[in-house]
């Protein structure tokens, strides 16, 4: 038997869609053929590590498959990988994933902290200024939106918190992702070798730190701890959120693996209660 499943969305839906290959393997049996048609071309190297997952395309192959899963967009409850294995017709599905990354990488950035001593690694999000905002609990009950900016008018300052996490010695902070701003659908040659290193600096670290989406998640599915601000899905998903009111938003690494490893942050800490929060649970 032959299957593809036709991807959709950003990085973290493609993501979460390998989710749902070690499934059919089970349901149909190791000889059943799993292929994947991504979205978006990122992930390509990852998703092609995964041992569930037969064949890789950026463009439709010229294939006659048995079964074919075109993915639907996600809501915000029950968990993406729930939701997609469920369109897969998987019965009993699941909340996590893992992201398998190229072993060659990892060695490599490995040796390049092999000087880090005692210190603890942490990954922090280029873009987690737009991945944010700053809102007191009054401002979010308000509903009072600025374009861009939310409920209370402006995004956290982010420069602030590197700096301050930056003057503790027991910490190195290592910038992953791109720069506030960046289209992930604006593309080069480049792409796809520079998302399979960052996996691999992201899986090396000790925790990764920001705002909830594509990198954040791609950390959670290698393994690394996350502490995510959780002021940006609850702005746009929480039960006052501009885009979706959910009593129950289901969004978030914590959501996927459990809290053990994963943290959300209350939405309406100050920036410097953040840089404490962050304090205490790392150190």
């Amino acid at each position: 038997m032959k299957i593809l499943i036709k991807a959709i969305g950003f990085i973290g839906d493609n993501l979460f869609a390998t989710s749902i290959a070690k499934k059919l393997k089970y349901k149909h049996g190791d000889l059943c053929e799993i292929d994947i048609l991504l979205s978006v071309i990122q992930p390509f190297e990852l998703i092609s590590m995964d041992p569930y997952i037969d064949n890789v395309y950026l463009e439709m192959p010229d294939k006659q498959y048995d079964i074919i899963f075109q993915l639907q967009p996600l809501n915000k409850n029950p968990t993406p990988c729930e939701q997609l294995q469920t369109q897969c017709g998987i019965e009993n599905p699941t909340t996590e994933y893992k992201i398998y990354t190229n072993p060659h990488l990892d060695e490599y950035v490995k040796h390049c902290f092999k000087n880090k001593g005692e210190r603890k690694l942490v990954a922090y999000l280029s873009n987690w200024k737009e991945r944010s905002f700053l809102f007191t609990e009054e401002e979010y009950k308000r509903g009072i939106d600025v374009p861009n900016l939310g409920y209370g008018g402006k995004c956290r300052n982010i420069s602030y918190i590197i700096s301050e996490l930056e003057k503790n010695k027991d910490l190195i902070l290592i910038e992953v992702g791109k720069p506030n701003g960046t289209n992930q659908l604006e593309t080069d040659i480049f792409t796809v070798s520079e998302y399979s290193l960052t996996a691999s600096i992201i899986k090396n670290c000790d925790y990764f730190i920001g705002g909830e989406g594509g990198l954040c998640n791609l950390a959670a599915g290698v393994g690394t701890k996350t502490i995510i601000t959780g002021d940006f899905t609850h702005q746009l998903y929480g039960w006052n959120g501009v885009l979706q009111k959910n009593k129950t938003n289901m969004v978030g690494p914590k959501f996927y693996f459990g809290e053990d490893k994963h943290i959300e942050l209350d939405p309406y800490l100050t920036d410097e209660q953040v840089v404490q929060s962050i304090l205490s649970i790392i150190l």
